[in-house]
């Protein structure tokens, strides 16, 4: 499984998730990294808020999946 996380970035420049189901968007496993950045792009303010920053998540969960990409400001 592979999401994007959105969140912001705080005044000490540290990497804060959002909370509830509006900053996780599941993705298509199959496509490459740079495709889901794409997605993360299009899908922030469509239909939830608009955020400064995400990551992409991969696991067999959300509650067991690790960032497989650094924090991307928006």
């Amino acid at each position: 499984m592979r999401f994007i996380e959105f969140g912001h970035i705080d005044s000490k420049g540290k990497f804060q998730e959002a909370c509830g189901d509006r900053s996780i968007v599941i993705l298509d496993g199959r496509n490459s990294i740079s495709t889901s950045m794409a997605d993360a792009r299009q899908y922030n303010g469509y239909r939830r808020p608009v955020y400064g920053a995400y990551r992409i998540c991969q696991g067999e969960t959300l509650c067991r999946s690790n960032p497989i990409t650094n924090v991307i400001t928006l």
